[in-house]
């Protein structure tokens, strides 16, 4: 794990307090061979936490913001600020060393996280959780750990806490102690301060979030599931049925939702709803995502949920059902939407009554006080309850079944669910996890071990329109004929029928994308230099066109280049370092989602515009979105809607011209960046 970098001698800090009792004496060397003294005062370090709490951009807020986006965006913003004061003469900044080393420590000691920004900048911590000023990190695979290094005084964690709030517009003070911060990349940041802990105490727990849409392939290479779960859970997102995953906190319930609704047919709506949190990323283009406050608005989770119904989506996700909102969730089901959602629960028994006791929960829509009615509501329209659980830091399937209505046991007995198990995990005399499956995925129907018929009407009944509608196929290769291609192939190279085994691996690549097959095409590659190394100057050529693209934010041409690069197996094996692929795709969701999110606030200044909101309020409203990050065209929409709230601003009298014509000039000489030519 990394450690903080010892402080150069010259550097003295005493903290006894928080950040306005903070004082640091730096001693420079001027390039005279003079040595200048420099004191961080409490004045200063106010100024600069509010200086990089206005300038830099909600994302970069986020604690486990990769330190190569995060340190150049403050460092330019801290020299930008010294420049100017030093032209001026004035400002408390003017005094401040301008080296990197110096700055990254200021933004360490006023808006980072002090000692726990190393495990934070570290990626294979997965959470870290600060407890008044002991730091607690879990690395992936790995229990909690304390660490040696801490806070010197609890109310330094307690003052950022407050403050991140602020700027994040959540309410965190002592009639709200506890909330959850909405930050980029699907970080989870949960905050409890007093008087719900000891005086001056915070505690703050931050899970890393995935920066790019996981799918089934995803989990099941971690371990969570066989390659027969796999295709069980993707034949059953292909019927589209509506899905319960439960378990306890930590266990991965996000994530399968997640992977989940991305192996969802066709090109869904798919509207996700989320409390205060960004954490599920969708792959469909069509994705519509809600976020809620239920610690300010009660209710909001499931208005949001009825609301759902109006915008006809193919698939709801609610990302985690709590309480009362289960019932508007239960009542997209049953409108026969499917949905996709999670709660805690510790069995796939114990889901569905607890999610019939939240469906009936006071405040809840429709159900309120009908536990009776939700639960036979939720055993007809339910299909599959997914549990999960963890061990050791792995986290998998413990069992799945499919809901097949209920028994009526009497006038005042509760109903019975009917579960049908399908996946079962239990341990072998290794001690290795395995998992036995009841039925397996055939075609577009299950074919059960037994060789009784178990399936569930409703399901039976999705299964046909599947197989009618062929709009997709549910199993585009199961795990038999995935082996038999590849063994075709090897087949085909020992009797020296290369084209042929090449030609064998791009029809199952055509119809299902498997690591195995781009580790046998890159075996069959290798054993021809010569074709080898015709493909890999091909793969690499379209790699740095992806680059360059990506290098000038065209990121629409990028991720055009990359799916057509994706559709030759050929060019995918070649590739070397293999993991290039996925960087790309990494850096490229960034950009789209730069993109996403300068078109959000794009639109919403265009509204404010036009229902006569004053220009200075749009204006700050534009400046939330990153520029620097984002495509030319969506720079040109932000810079246009500036232009118009400018000149009603010239209009009105209430503003110069000087700073109309800066932006019409940026607007005119805005060109985008350079891309490269696609070839085929």
């Amino acid at each position: 794990m990394n450690t903080i970098p010892a402080l150069p001698p010259e550097l003295y800090v005493v903290e006894d307090g928080g950040l306005n009792a903070l004082t640091r004496r730096v001693e420079l060397t001027a390039e005279q061979g003079r040595r200048a003294t420099t004191t961080f005062t409490p004045e200063l370090m106010v100024a600069v936490r509010d200086l990089l709490l206005d300038q830099l951009h909600e994302e970069l807020l986020d604690p486990v913001t990769p330190p190569s986006v995060r340190h150049p965006a403050i460092l330019a913003v801290l020299r930008r600020a010294i420049g100017a004061q030093q032209d001026l003469g004035v400002g408390l900044l003017r005094e401040l060393p301008t080296d990197e080393q110096t700055l990254l420590t200021i933004y360490c000691q006023t808006i980072g996280w002090g000692p726990a920004q190393p495990y934070l900048d570290d990626e294979r911590i997965q959470e870290v959780k600060i407890n008044g000023t002991r730091i607690m990190v879990q690395e992936d695979g790995n229990e909690f750990v304390m660490v040696p290094e801490e806070f010197e005084h609890p109310k330094l964690v307690l003052d950022r806490a407050v403050v991140l709030a602020s700027r994040l517009r959540v309410q965190l003070d002592m009639a709200h102690p506890q909330g959850s911060l909405p930050l980029a990349h699907g970080t989870r940041m949960h905050v409890t301060i007093p008087p719900c802990t000891p005086e001056q105490h915070a505690l703050v727990c931050i899970r890393r979030g995935r920066r790019y849409a996981w799918a089934l392939d995803d989990i099941m290479q971690r371990g969570g599931f066989s390659r027969a779960v796999g295709d069980l859970l993707l034949l059953l997102a292909h019927a589209r049925c509506s899905f319960l995953i439960a378990g306890e906190t930590g266990t991965g319930k996000t994530a399968l939702l997640e992977a989940i609704i991305n192996s969802w047919p066709g090109e869904p709506h798919v509207i996700t709803i989320e409390d205060n949190m960004l954490e599920i990323n969708v792959r469909h283009a069509a994705w519509t995502r809600e976020l809620v406050q239920t610690s300010v608005e009660r209710g909001a989770f499931g208005r949001a949920a009825r609301e759902a119904l109006r915008q006809t989506p193919t698939v709801v996700a609610p990302g985690e059902i709590r309480a009362d909102e289960a019932g508007a969730v239960l009542a997209i089901a049953v409108s026969g939407h499917a949905v996709v959602s999670t709660l805690h629960a510790r069995s796939c028994a114990a889901a569905v009554q607890r999610f019939a006791d939240c469906a009936a929960m006071p405040g809840a829509y429709i159900y309120e006080g009908r536990r009776q009615n939700a639960l036979e509501d939720a055993c007809d329209n339910l299909d599959v309850i997914i549990h999960l659980e963890k061990m050791a830091g792995r986290r998998y399937i413990h069992e799945m079944v499919l809901l097949n209505g209920y028994d009526s046991v009497g006038p005042n007995a509760s109903p019975r669910p009917r579960l049908i198990p399908l996946v079962k995990m239990h341990i072998d005399p290794e001690g290795q996890i395995c998992w036995h499956t009841y039925a397996t995925a055939v075609q577009n129907s299950l074919r059960w071990e037994d060789g009784h018929e178990r399936t569930p009407a409703p399901l039976e009944r999705k299964l046909r329109l599947l197989n009618l509608e062929q709009r997709v196929r549910a199993m585009t290769t199961t795990r038999a004929t995935m082996e038999d291609a590849i063994q075709q192939a090897k087949q085909s190279v020992v009797v020296g029928n290369i084209p042929m085994a090449i030609q064998l691996l791009k029809r199952t690549w055509s119809e299902r994308r498997d690591q195995r097959l781009i580790e046998a095409m890159a075996m069959i590659l290798a054993a021809q230099p010569g074709r080898m190394e015709q493909v890999a100057a091909h793969s690499l050529q379209v790699a740095v066109e992806i680059e360059v693209n990506m290098s000038g934010r065209a990121w629409a041409v990028a991720r055009a280049r990359l799916e057509q690069a994706h559709n030759d197996l050929e060019v995918i094996a070649a590739l070397r370092p293999p993991g290039r692929w996925a960087q790309m795709q990494a850096q490229l969701a960034l950009g789209e989602q730069a993109d996403q999110l300068v078109s959000t606030q794009v639109n919403r200044a265009r509204r404010a515009l036009r229902a006569g909101v004053h220009p200075l309020e749009v204006m700050r409203i534009l400046d939330e979105a990153p520029l620097d990050c984002c495509s030319h065209d969506v720079a040109q929409l932000a810079l246009t809607v500036r232009r118009d709230a400018l000149q009603i601003l010239v209009q009105r009298g209430e503003g110069g011209s000087d700073a109309l014509a800066a932006t019409m000039a940026r607007l005119d000489s805005t060109t985008p960046l350079p891309t490269a030519a696609t070839g085929g």
